[in-house]
């Protein structure tokens, strides 16, 4: 019984499926290491890799309770811990308690700033899984959610309002629309059938149009980022690689494979915080 309950945890709180914390992870390190001009805090870096695990998990779990019904209608996700029955609401709701109290000890000794910073983006985070009933582009939403990390990060070195918080946190809304439609590709049909709003049951025949505009975005966001902070080579080169990584996307997921595009974003935010660490750091150098 116990080890059914540590595999429902697991599941609901998807820490056996990583890409969602490194997708959270990358851009709040680059924001840090962007946010920073002296030597790093590392009780700021424990907060934000720490943060980024428990809010991705909290997310994950208060998503299966407002989805619970819907996920047992579709292939991919009724197995999911609430949907087929290996765990209760009530402990979905208890781990969701445990969670969100950790994240708020997590931040407890920051700054009343970031702390009410943290506080909106904590109901946003709460309020997403239902933007799906009546937003037509959900993503849209969830981009302005899931980049909580970057002016959480900035507020904490006092930098809330700064030109390049808020080009980064643009960079990243336009990566998060392109990137979760090709994740909400692998649902489409599930999702029309019930009635399910996506960027993709909205956008139709013209979906991969938009992934490249809102990519293309996302990369302009990136020079100009590059351009605020002085960056060189490294930088400029890095944008050229993700270029190439979008486009690879496209190539399998005009194969089917669009979770596998979709996972392909860990590179992406991978090359830009390794070039913003040799850039700034000189590290690996």
């Amino acid at each position: 019984m116990i080890a059914k309950k540590i595999i429902g945890f697991i599941g609901i709180t998807r820490l056996d499926k990583p890409i969602g914390i490194y997708l959270l992870l990358w851009p709040a390190l680059i924001a840090l290491f962007i946010s920073t001009e002296a030597s790093i805090d590392y009780s700021f870096l424990i907060i934000v890799i720490v943060g980024s695990i428990l809010v991705r998990s909290t997310g994950c779990v208060i998503n299966d309770i407002f989805d619970m019904e819907f996920d047992k209608k579709v292939e991919r996700t009724k197995d999911r811990p609430l949907a087929s029955g290996q765990l209760s609401k009530q402990e979905a709701y208890f781990i969701f308690l445990v969670l969100s109290l950790s994240c708020l000890f997590l931040v407890s000794d920051l700054e009343r700033q970031p702390q009410l910073v943290c506080l909106f983006f904590a109901f946003l985070i709460v309020f997403y899984p239902l933007t799906k009933r009546f937003l037509k582009i959900p993503q849209v939403f969830l981009g302005l959610t899931f980049g909580a990390s970057i002016p959480i990060v900035f507020s904490m070195n006092e930098k809330l309002f700064d030109t390049s918080m808020w080009v980064l946190y643009l960079a990243n809304f336009c990566w998060i629309i392109a990137y979760d439609s090709f994740y909400a590709m692998s649902d489409y049909d599930d999702d029309k059938k019930l009635g399910v709003n996506s960027s993709i049951t909205y956008w139709e025949q013209k979906s991969q149009n938009y992934i490249i505009l809102f990519q293309s975005l996302s990369l302009v966001s990136f020079i100009i980022l590059g351009y605020l902070n002085d960056l060189n080579f490294v930088w400029y080169l890095t944008i050229f690689f993700a270029a190439l990584l979008f486009y690879y996307q496209h190539l399998i997921s005009r194969n089917n494979e669009h979770l596998k595009a979709f996972k392909n974003n860990n590179y992406v935010g991978l090359l830009f915080l390794l070039a913003l660490l040799i850039e700034k750091y000189n590290i690996f150098i």
